[in-house]
């Protein structure tokens, strides 16, 4: 039940509960001192057997008494006061064991998290900080540690022993895999370092796309802290790994892609492969009443579904609803794997099968500080794995502040009413909940100033199933492993939500029917992301952003076949995206919502161009169905590329002339046409080379595309030489028959010195523009403006007095204070007026090339016909569709 004091409300029955009184977790009148709130059942025999551990904090308040919130997106977040501790038996009665006490100094505050078991029962790992160092910078401040406690020989260790690895890099979110490694997230970004370091970039740890901090991603290492790999390339945050029955890693990706801005469960390998989004893509407002609300603190449940704290990113009171989610059979709260995707509704309410609550009653889940709940909270919760229904929980029941005196008072009818009631500080305890008879039975009782807020059982549980590596010249192809490369296979780049959009894959895949100029997507355009340093590693100018908050590079370009099918070859280890482009390189598409990543040797089946967002085990079916035979000759197609049951074109080629490798450059030759039925369609190529001026990519990548290649584009020296390249025509005898350099035209100068308005009012020239190290022509091409005009031998801005108008068209007259009309020297009223100016629209749109009324002024026919090659308009469209950044590399711009 959930109460809002700017609404009505009723109080629910909590009988079924098996709760009596109204206090907190142990507390019997909610007036903070304790109590005992029991369910009355006799404690069970089989729970006591079980032993457990906990964390034991302080209530985290800051200086004005408020309790600090817990953000799921600061993963570092520090809250001194808190210790793990360890129960022999899941009774009150039994010996508690402080397993921290002594690491640090007496006195010292220290922090300690995410705790998990072995499946054995024996081990448990978990993070903890080491206290805050006095006046030291944030800098030198201890990082947060994996460490292990053994129930066998009761040794407490920190897993990588050396001190200045261990402080390498944050690690939280321990979870052991089958095989006895650890999955961890962690900022140290190891692969990710090596890759910066290849491409000749000092190493450091990449930032979020928020630009707010090092981004955490998935890792694992060997029992002993050696051997650390990296698992994701994610550009936020992934989080919260934990392995699930079928040897699956599932955890918490942060997707903020174009700041999309999606929290949800994503799985991928141990050996990282098959990353896939698992759960919640589309379920983000899932909370009370639409809100926002994440699944905070994934984690295996005995009925193999995963268990989750359902709360906003945001946790004010560190609590939130307990819910339990069925991955195996949907992938949103109301999408089946096993049905059509529902392009409606996959996260809405009309089945909700994928997810459900498993409180006693109704628990608000919104950052509302109006909202009470009446049934409490959960901060914690774990399976007991004890062969019962039964989970050990951190829950408090609801308490109030009264807004007079600060007295913590019962959730009673006349309490809820008083104006400008809130919930109190909360009183977390440890229970045993019944999820068949939905009962709480009290544990032991929670202590004001305290709560719990990560719990464990160590019952032991069947191994996880272990996933092997899988092995070059098995499973893996040796040439990719041995060159670093994936490969990608698309089986329909117009597939959009299980829909084709073309005009028929039958009739795209037909010369006959439909020649090559006409199919909307003629390459596959490969970016990655790059990465951004703090300002410690290079505290640049911001500026070099330009119209984004992102750099991008690309990898390259691919044909896509006729059929709307694409299949390449990758560089791995970074993250990637795709879009596809017309034939001027054009980006005709959005970009993929997520970036994704490939191992080597790996091959990843995509359905569409949003990779890795659509499960491997879902049931749709492809749009691209494919060679419906053995022995298929795609129509009017050259009679040597037989197709198998079910081949694209994609994969038809690629088996019988190898997978196509990206290139820098967009070359375009008629592959499918059979020429006895009808006249192969013209080649065509736009190559960097052929530029009078520096190419963005090295002249090896020009030749010989391979997985190091990147084609990195800065405004200032491959797009502003464009404007400033001499285009002077001259006959033989060295007389100028015309000019067509951009700058003579599109400058404040002619060419004698003499002020003139710029043609198109579009200034194009290197005088920088208010002191922020961009160019003029930047933001003139980019930004929206107003005409200029000559006035009085000066360049001002163009203005012109207009009379005002009422609505109904009628002339708006002077008045004066007293509501007179203001009358001229021939007594006629006075017009009211204003300066008006007059808006230029911006030539380029940044991230839109093909929306750009720039490029419509080059066409055939069009004034500036012929001024620009057609591989310098290459250039600067796909610079604009990165997103028109003044660099691309952080380490070119200007420091700050």
């Amino acid at each position: 039940m959930i109460f809002n004091r700017h609404q009505r409300w009723i109080l629910p029955a909590l009988a079924s509960v098996a709760l009596y009184g109204c206090g907190g977790a142990g507390g019997g009148n909610n007036d903070g001192n304790g109590g005992g709130v029991s369910s009355g059942d006799e404690p069970d025999a089989v729970v006591q057997d079980i032993p457990i551990a906990y964390v034991r904090r302080s209530i985290p308040l800051d200086d004005g008494g408020d309790m600090i919130a817990n953000d799921v997106l600061d993963p570092s977040q520090f809250v001194p006061g808190a210790a793990l501790f360890l129960r022999e038996r899941a009774d009150a009665d039994a010996n508690e064991t402080n397993l921290t006490e002594g690491v640090f100094p007496e006195g010292e505050l220290y922090d300690v998290k995410d705790l998990s078991v072995s499946n054995d029962g024996e081990r448990m790992v978990f993070a903890m900080r080491a206290p805050e160092i006095e006046d030291a910078d944030d800098d030198e401040q201890p990082t947060w540690n994996i460490w292990e406690y053994s129930r066998v020989d009761g040794m407490l260790r920190r897993i990588i022993p050396d001190d200045i690895t261990a402080e390498a890099g944050q690690d939280v979110n321990p979870h052991y895999l089958p095989d006895g490694r650890i999955v961890f997230s962690t900022t140290r970004q190891v692969r990710s370092r090596a890759v910066l370091l290849d491409d000749g970039k000092p190493q450091y740890a990449a930032q979020t796309e928020a630009n707010q901090e090092d981004g955490f991603v998935l890792h694992v290492m060997d029992e002993f802290g050696l051997n650390i790999e990296q698992l994701t390339y994610n550009q936020s945050h992934d989080l919260q790994p934990v392995v699930m029955p079928d040897g699956q890693i599932v955890f918490n990706r942060w997707n903020n892609k174009d700041r999309a801005n999606i929290f949800s469960l994503f799985s991928i390998r141990p050996d990282g492969q098959d990353n896939q989004e698992l759960y919640g893509y589309e379920s983000q407002n899932t909370g009370t009443d639409g809100a926002d609300a994440i699944f905070f603190a994934p984690q295996a449940m005995a009925d193999g579904r995963i268990l989750s704290l359902h709360r906003p990113r945001e946790a004010e009171n560190w609590g939130g609803d307990l819910i339990a989610i069925d991955a195996e059979n949907f992938s949103d709260r109301n999408q089946d794997i096993a049905l059509p995707i529902n392009v409606d509704d996959p996260g809405g309410e009309v089945m909700m099968g994928g997810q459900e609550s498993l409180a006693f009653g109704e628990i608000p889940v919104d950052d509302d500080p109006n909202t009470i709940s009446l049934n409490g909270y959960f901060a914690a919760a774990a399976d007991l794995f004890d062969q019962t229904p039964r989970l050990l929980v951190s829950w408090t029941d609801c308490r109030l502040e009264d807004p007079d005196d600060g007295a913590i008072i019962p959730c009673l009818e006349d309490n809820l009413a008083i104006e400008g009631i809130q919930e109190a500080i909360p009183l977390y305890g440890l229970w045993i909940y019944n999820l068949d008879e939905l009962t709480l039975q009290p544990l032991f009782p929670a202590t004001p100033g305290e709560m719990y807020t990560d719990i464990v059982s160590f019952g032991a549980r069947a191994e996880d199933l272990f996933l092997a590596d899988r092995q070059a010249g098995v499973d893996l192809q040796q040439t990719l492993v041995d060159e670093n490369l994936a490969e990608l296979h698309i089986r329909n780049v117009y597939e959009v939500a299980g829909e084709d959009t073309s005009v028929g894959i039958a009739t795209l895949a037909d010369p006959v029917l439909t020649s090559a100029d006409e199919r909307p997507a003629r390459f596959l355009k490969i970016e990655k992301a790059v990465s951004i340093p703090d300002d410690d590693v290079f505290d640049f100018e911001r500026s070099a952003f330009g119209f984004t908050n992102v750099m991008r590079e690309i990898i390259g370009y691919v044909p896509v076949e006729p059929d709307g099918s694409v299949k390449t070859v990758i560089p791995t280890d970074v993250a990637l995206t795709v879009s596809i482009t017309n034939a001027l390189g054009q980006r005709v598409s959005r970009t993929s919502p997520n970036w994704f990543t490939a191992r080597a040797g790996e091959e990843i089946e995509s359905a569409d161009l949003s990779v890795s967002l659509r499960r491997l085990d879902a049931t749709q079916p492809s749009s691209n169905p494919g060679a419906p035979a053995n022995g298929f000759n795609f129509p009017n197609t050259e009679p040597l590329l037989i197709a198998f049951l079910g081949e694209t074109m994609a994969e038809t080629f690629a088996r019988i002339n190898g997978t196509r490798e990206p290139s820098v450059d967009l070359v375009f030759n008629d592959d499918w046409t059979n020429p006895a039925i009808r006249p192969k369609f013209d080649s065509f190529e736009y190559r960097y080379a052929d530029l009078s001026t520096e190419a963005p990519a090295t002249e090896g990548c020009q030749l010989d595309w391979d997985g190091s290649c990147r084609v990195e584009i800065h405004y200032p020296d491959h797009i502003q030489v464009l404007w400033d390249l001499d285009r002077t025509v001259s006959d033989d005898m060295g007389n100028v028959i015309s000019d067509n350099t951009c700058t003579v035209c599109h400058n404040t100068r002619d060419a004698m010195g003499e002020l003139q308005v710029p043609a198109g009012q579009l200034e194009l020239t290197q005088m920088p523009l208010d002191g922020n190290q961009q160019f003029r022509s930047f933001r003139e091409l980019g930004a929206n403006d107003n005409e200029d005009a000559i006035v009085d031998g000066a360049l001002v801005e163009r203005t012109e007095e207009q009379i005002v108008t009422d609505g109904n068209g009628n002339v708006v007259f002077q008045m004066d204070d007293d509501g007179n009309l203001i009358l001229d020297d021939d007594g006629n009223p006075i017009p009211e007026t204003i300066l008006i100016t007059f808006p230029v629209a911006r030539s380029l749109a940044p991230n839109n090339a093909q929306g750009s009324r720039f490029f419509d002024l080059f066409e055939a026919g069009q004034s500036h016909e012929g001024f620009l090659s057609q591989a310098e308009l290459k250039l600067i469209g796909e610079w604009l569709d990165l997103g028109g950044q003044y660099y691309n590399d952080p380490f070119d711009a200007p420091e700050d």
